[in-house]
């Protein structure tokens, strides 16, 4: 992917979740089947947010911790088997809103094995269509297609710098090969050998943020 989302690059953020569980963490009383990862998660507070939604009861709120750096950010992920997808055209939807924020929005990554290494398959981080500034709720896509050397897919919302991100009513389905992908983001093969992360969902859980428990299909 080429280009800079507000001083943050597809290389910085490749780098910083390699390790998602590395430098991942629950945050207090996350939506149930959602964790906080990024570089600066300690600036960051992830949550189900009971006041403000879209539709139904609740949705995911992303947000800074007081003032915070236009360089730092943080993502809300989750982990799914990418067995059912490999092959298919695939679609993110969700709907976003924003409060003074300096940049936030839904992002989605696929990593596999290429020679028995781990490869950045795909990633779309909504570079040339994220929130900004306060914008009430909006439709937001991410299209990318599923390779067979596909191993798992990463996805949620990202917030960079200050302020708030709300998101709702996701969802991911197989899209037809007529629609337009979103991104242009070339593999990227790694020297390391691929290590499935613990915590994977067998299919995408909690879209709606409806669920107040922490049960989980794995």
């Amino acid at each position: 992917m080429a280009g800079v989302t507000k001083g943050l690059t597809a290389a910085t953020m490749v780098a910083g979740l390699l390790s998602v569980l590395a430098v991942g963490k629950l945050s207090a009383q996350p939506p149930p089947a959602w964790l906080l990862t990024g570089q600066d998660t300690a600036h960051y507070r992830l949550s189900r947010d009971e006041e403000v939604a879209h539709t139904g009861e609740a949705s995911m709120r992303l947000a800074a911790r007081g003032n915070r750096r236009n360089s730092q950010w943080a993502v809300s992920v989750q982990m799914v088997d990418a067995t059912a997808y490999r092959g298919k055209r695939m679609r993110l939807r969700g709907y976003v809103r924003g409060e003074e924020v300096r940049s936030g929005g839904l992002w989605l990554r696929v990593d596999g094995i290429v020679n028995g290494n781990y490869a950045m398959l795909a990633l779309d981080n909504a570079e040339d269509r994220r929130v900004e500034g306060t914008q009430d709720w909006a439709v937001q896509d991410i299209v990318v297609d599923v390779a067979p050397e596909s191993v798992t897919i990463l996805f949620g919302a990202m917030i960079t710098g200050d302020g708030t991100v709300w998101v709702d009513e996701l969802s991911f389905e197989e899209v037809s090969p007529d629609v337009e992908l979103t991104s242009d983001s070339e593999p990227q093969i790694t020297d390391s050998p691929y290590s499935r992360p613990p915590g994977v969902f067998s299919v995408p859980a909690n879209l709606d943020f409806e669920t107040v428990s922490s049960g989980r299909d794995q």
